[in-house]
């Protein structure tokens, strides 16, 4: 027997409504949500001394004294060894002979160009009156020359004199090795009684002989990947942790960047200074480093999956009688989970959440 399709539906108590209710999709819906969006990157990270100083020998000859050790927090300035050059300070001791006897050459010149010089003046005013004849003048100006070359060649000598000695003098201070700035003591090869070379020496070792670190500021560093890198600004805010101090975050900015990728790696280095005055933190230290790329304090959001991407960016704005418009949108920052939405909507539609496959404008959805 043929069953009436009608009356079949009639049977099982289904209206036609019901049956367009059953065909049509359902969905689940999600709203706009407006808040603070922030994109952000998270990089290793290593602490580094703000300042480090490699010391080495200007000067060769044997340690007289190591004032230091490692763990010994230095002062600008401070004596931290000692090389005793002998050869130097006899070198300081003649060449204050010399001084002495060029000071002397110059006083005895300077006379002499005087008494030349006024007995030029006496002899030039006889031959203006014809007392004495030309060849008389002559001679007086050719002695008055000769003084005043003596003159100069001898303070010429003086001068010369005087900075061969401060040369030396120099290359005597410099026997005395101090701290650059303040720090702590890191590395030490040093001890009293080494032999050691000028660093300008063929014989000069090249590992240094000290090394200062200034640790009371500190560099954090990390490298930004290419992709992150065009959002790093030098104020970015970021908060450094670290494996080995549990529960405790340190929070700085960007200080400086190096303003161009590595073509080896194709990241960016980016360094916050850190204010160690407390010593909590030491040089070496590895870690992470939160860095907030870009902020938006009141953003127009929507999750990352009810967002489609088969075209242009769209979502499906649902109507009050549960139809739905497809909607082209412009986006924004993506933090992975949350889209910002920065042209398209108001922010008081209801959108189709996650959905396996495509509807179109006008059509009707069941909402879950």
């Amino acid at each position: 027997m043929k069953l009436d399709p009608l009356r079949l539906i009639l049977a099982l108590g289904l209206s036609i409504a019901s049956l367009e209710a059953f065909a049509a999709p359902s969905i689940t819906v999600v709203n706009v949500e407006k808040r603070p969006l922030e994109r952000t990157t998270t990089q290793p990270a290593s602490i580094e001394a703000f300042h480090e100083a490699d010391l080495n020998a200007k000067v060769t000859g044997y340690v007289d004294a190591v004032l230091v050790d490692i763990g010994s927090k230095v002062k600008a300035g401070q004596p931290l060894f000692r090389i005793s050059a002998p050869e130097m300070k006899q070198q300081v001791a003649g060449l204050k002979g010399q001084l002495i006897q060029y000071e002397n050459a110059k006083r005895a010149a300077e006379a002499n160009l005087a008494a030349i010089e006024s007995e030029a003046d006496r002899i030039a005013a006889l031959v203006a009156k014809g007392s004495l004849n030309a060849k008389v003048g002559q001679e007086s100006v050719q002695r008055l020359e000769t003084a005043r070359a003596q003159t100069a060649a001898a303070s010429g000598g003086l001068a010369a004199a005087r900075s061969e000695l401060k040369e030396i003098q120099a290359l005597v201070e410099y026997a005395t090795i101090k701290a650059p700035f303040d720090g702590i003591v890191t590395y030490r090869t040093v001890d009293p009684g080494d032999l050691v070379y000028s660093a300008t020496s063929s014989k000069g070792d090249a590992q240094p002989l000290m090394r200062v670190a200034q640790v009371s500021k500190l560099r954090a560093i990390a490298y930004i990947p290419e992709s992150e890198a065009v959002w790093l600004d030098v104020g970015d805010a970021a908060t450094l942790t670290f494996n080995s101090i549990p529960g405790k975050s340190f929070q700085g900015t960007i200080a400086r960047t190096s303003g161009a990728l590595d073509p080896s790696t194709r990241t960016m280095r980016a360094e916050v200074d850190i204010n160690n005055a407390n010593g909590a933190l030491i040089a070496g230290l590895y870690g992470e480093m939160k860095i907030v790329l870009e902020s938006q304090p009141s953003a127009l959001l929507l999750p990352a999956g009810s967002v489609r991407f088969d075209g242009p960016p769209h979502v499906y704005v649902l109507a009050s009688d549960n139809t739905i418009t497809k909607t082209t949108v412009t986006l924004g920052l993506d933090d992975g989970n949350w889209l910002q939405i920065l042209s398209g909507l108001k922010g008081d539609e209801r959108i189709v959440g996650n959905l396996i496959g495509r509807l179109q404008d006008g059509d009707s959805v069941v909402v879950r």
